[in-house]
């Protein structure tokens, strides 16, 4: 590529993400003890690096490329693989088969642990494999150490290996596989283990979220109970006070259910992708059923696909609570709404009712005003005849007499007109 190109600062992270995890070809006969610890969210990706290269530097080997989510490094006659996963680191130890080897695996383990992981990491997966040298046969070899009740026996590769496995811990806490290879090579061999590390540690993870989900399970109950108890609040007839009160139990309510969905959106996300990435792992396995025994995936789906259920179940509560509680907000809004209303309706009619009173008062006053004023310019006409003296043409008192209708409908005339102007 020229120089004069520019490329994306991502882009060899990206092309290099295809190569994070590939496939180590494996030899047989061989052990192999995985172990999965748990990252908690305060720890970065960045620091566990870091770690792993200072324990790389203090152990004199070559340390991983900076931003590297797998590092292979060999320690004498062991190999050690480390990864980090979005929620997890695991530390993939082989070594050839001795008498003692699982117990030499977990020594070693013990004794680098504590600096290669911080006290914030907890083992949360342990998987043991023995890769064994088939005779070729389609003969079962003879099973010791394993629990009858959960055995499962299946053949992949067209019998090319056969897998065996109760999902039982043994003496250290670990997963124990045994695979007889009756003819495949060392890269098949990888694939196959890499496979069923997969499977079992993306098995216990899905798990996890299983049981971290279980303390949501009496908290949407709760608010389940709460929403049917409130609903019935709504049917009631209620004056204001109690509906806006219920209004806001209601507002709690949805505040304590958004907080549980939001604390566990994430679990359930990781769960499902989890389970799928197991379901993914069966399907490229392609086991070939053994007649009496069950395979891995039929174990698994009898197992693990009712906890998987369970935690859809538990979505599809929050998912309904929810729903119920928007629902029952909007009536209770709409029934607050149509309480004020008819308040409004009542203040309205009472401020008519004075309205209309006023009205009465104050025509009355008008009347009476009418009157006093016209008794008021009555008189002054009256005084007015007298001092001018109209006896010669008519009396005083006849004035006056016919002075009264005519100042009546004046002072009449003139506060309609005022009023009039007024209004």
């Amino acid at each position: 590529m020229g120089a004069t190109i520019k490329c994306h600062p991502l882009r060899k992270a990206i092309l290099a993400e295809i190569h994070a995890r590939p496939y180590i070809p494996v030899t047989t006969p061989r052990v192999i003890l995985q172990q999965a610890f748990l990252c908690k969210p305060s720890t970065s990706a960045q620091a566990d690096l870091e770690a792993f290269s200072a324990w790389c530097e203090k152990q004199k080997l070559p340390p991983p490329h900076p931003g590297a989510r797998h590092h292979m490094i060999a320690l004498g006659d062991t190999s050690l693989t480390w990864e980090r996963h979005t929620e997890f680191i695991t530390l993939t130890w082989d070594r050839a088969p001795a008498p003692s080897a699982l117990k030499e695996l977990w020594a070693l383990s013990e004794a680098h642990i504590l600096e290669l992981m911080s006290e914030n990491h907890a083992l949360i997966s342990a998987v043991h494999i023995d890769l064994i040298e088939g005779d070729g046969s389609a003969e079962i070899p003879p099973l010791t150490g394993f629990d009858a009740n959960s055995l499962c026996l299946s053949t992949v590769k067209t019998g090319k290996a056969l897998i065996v496995v109760d999902f039982r811990q043994d003496q250290f806490g670990a997963t124990k596989f045994a695979v007889y290879n009756n003819g495949l090579d060392e890269k098949n061999c990888g694939i196959l283990l890499r496979r069923l590390l997969e499977i079992e540690t993306y098995r216990v993870m899905s798990l996890y979220g299983f049981e971290r989900l279980k303390a949501v399970l009496p908290k949407i109950a709760s608010i389940e109970k709460q929403l049917v108890h409130l609903t019935g609040q709504i049917n009631n007839k209620t004056d204001l006070d109690i509906t806006r009160k219920t209004l806001e139990e209601i507002t709690d309510i949805a505040a304590d259910l958004t907080n549980l969905s939001a604390s566990s959106q994430y679990r359930f996300s990781a769960t499902r992708a989890y389970y799928s990435l197991v379901n993914a792992r069966l399907k490229r396995l392609n086991e070939d059923n053994i007649p009496s025994y069950s395979s891995i995936e039929e174990f698994l789906a009898k197992r693990l696909a009712p906890a998987m259920r369970s935690c859809e179940n538990i979505e599809t509560r929050i998912k309904n609570a929810s729903e119920k509680l928007d629902r029952a907000t909007r009536l209770l809004r709409t029934k607050v709404d149509i309480q004020m209303q008819l308040q409004s309706h009542q203040v309205l009619d009472s401020m008519n009712e004075r309205a209309l009173m006023q009205y009465r008062l104050q025509t009355t006053v008008e009347g009476l005003s009418i009157a006093a004023v016209s008794y008021y310019v009555v008189g002054l006409i009256a005084y007015l005849a007298k001092g001018l003296g109209f006896d010669g043409f008519i009396s005083p008192a006849k004035l006056t007499a016919i002075s009264v209708p005519i100042a009546i409908a004046s002072v009449w005339y003139i506060i309609r007109r005022i009023r009039a102007r007024h209004q």
